[in-house]
């Protein structure tokens, strides 16, 4: 092996032939080796390896990296600061339109109950004087359906509020559960409807006892309203990977497949003399999808053949 150190001083010849063995054994053609980048080719019977000391345009390239790097994060730190900043202004309208809209509803809510209520009395008097009169059980018909409109607007949104429910506490789902089974059972006997739980014990959340109670009677009252005739309802809870599940199963006889994705909607009516029908407001699933998600959970439907519903709530 033979070197040629003629235009280069920053190796000895010893070190140049270290440089051309390890660079020998490498399969590469050309690359870099410590501060120097070579090239290797063969020539005749023999291989020669060139070297080029870069040691000044890999300091430059190194440097160039860093203020790369470092432009880079100050620039993008700038940015976040100003999209922080311009966001929060574009975001202020449209959070001062909800905000409204929330305590709109809130207020008219409230200033609905006093009328509602007066009407409500004046009803019975003149009941008591046109007794058996079908206008004025129309009215007080519609009267109750508005009483509990709003009183399901008003739970809505308070479930929309910022912090809903200030009061969480650690609470047993399934005694909860066994509250609001109880209530709905007689009312599954009165519609002529059988009615079973499933509830195992032990099953624990972090929640509002109250929005809890309303979630599952939004769900029982829903089943037992649009179930058919002589049909069955279900109430499951259960423990499933850490998480409580509650399932309500109901059989149903549906002209039409409803849509369940949005039948959590607010008003959404898969079917609307149906829902007349039965005196259903279109809010009630709506509040049971809130309150599911101010607890950290979710809310899915299932009706694959409109002959059965299934509606699943993981916490």
């Amino acid at each position: 092996m033979s070197t040629s150190l003629d235009f280069v001083a920053s190796v000895d010849a010893s070190g140049a032939k270290q440089l051309a063995e390890q660079v020998y054994l490498d399969k590469k053609e050309r690359g870099y080796k410590n501060e120097f980048r070579f090239g290797k080719v063969k020539y005749r019977d023999s291989t020669v390896i060139v070297f080029l000391n870069s040691t000044r345009e890999l300091q430059f390239m190194h440097t160039l990296r860093t203020l790369t790097i470092a432009v880079s994060g100050v620039s993008l730190l700038l940015v976040f600061i100003l999209v922080v900043l311009f966001s929060n202004r574009a975001i202020r309208p449209i959070a001062n339109n909800i905000r409204r809209q929330k305590q709109f509803i809130t207020d008219a809510s409230h200033e609905l109950k006093t009328p509602l209520t007066s009407i409500s009395t004046s009803l019975d008097v003149l009941s008591m004087e046109h007794e058996g009169d079908e206008w004025i059980d129309n009215i007080r018909k519609q009267t109750g359906r508005m009483s509990k409109l709003v009183s399901e607007l008003v739970q809505l949104s308070r479930l929309d509020e910022d912090i809903p429910l200030p009061d969480k506490e650690h609470l047993s789902l399934s005694s909860a559960a066994w509250e609001i089974a109880e209530v709905f059972e007689v009312q599954s006997k009165a519609s002529e409807k059988n009615f079973s739980v499933d509830i195992q014990d032990d099953v624990n959340i972090y929640g509002d006892k109250s929005a809890i109670h309303q979630m599952l009677s939004v769900l029982l009252d829903n089943a037992i309203r649009y179930s058919d005739a002589n049909g069955d309802i279900r109430l499951s809870v259960y423990k499933k990977k850490n998480r409580a599940v509650i399932e309500v199963f109901n059989t149903c006889e549906l002209s039409t497949i409803p849509d369940t994705e949005k039948l959590f909607d607010r008003f959404y009516r898969p079917d609307l003399s149906r829902s007349t029908e039965t005196g259903g407001t279109g809010v009630g699933l709506a509040i049971a999808k809130a309150a599911a998600e101010v607890h950290g959970g979710t809310i899915s439907a299932e009706c694959p053949s409109g002959k059965t519903m299934t509606i699943k709530v993981i916490i």
